[in-house]
């Protein structure tokens, strides 16, 4: 069986809602299923598609490729759960607080000399 993991070059940002209404509707259900379950195991989502685990997983490789599923392997287990895009102003805020942080580090900096 192929393991298909996080490849951060061929990665999208996660699933955005315009791209959840664009995907065909097998995938539309099925990603809202594992939105659902928070996150599903590969023999709970062969068991929800009436597939075996080997098709359900070549079911869910062109969602893992797009970066919209993530996969965990635990053990012997493989979990899949949705991958969202970062919310607006999320890194914007995290430049402005490092900014402020390497300031402060700084400040103190100088008042040790």
């Amino acid at each position: 069986m192929a393991k298909f993991s996080k490849d951060e070059s061929s990665r999208s940002s996660g699933l955005s809602f315009r791209e959840l209404q664009k995907l065909p509707k097998p995938q539309h259900h099925l990603v809202n299923w594992i939105r659902r379950q928070n996150q599903a195991s590969l023999l709970d989502i062969a068991i929800h598609l009436c597939q075996d685990e080997e098709t359900a997983l070549k079911t869910l490789q062109p969602l893992l490729e797009k970066g919209f599923l993530e996969e965990t392997i635990k053990g012997e287990e493989r979990y899949y759960r949705v991958s969202y895009p970062p919310k607006r102003g999320q890194s914007l805020f995290k430049k402005l607080a490092d900014k402020k942080k390497a300031k402060q580090e700084s400040s103190e900096d100088s008042t040790d000399l």
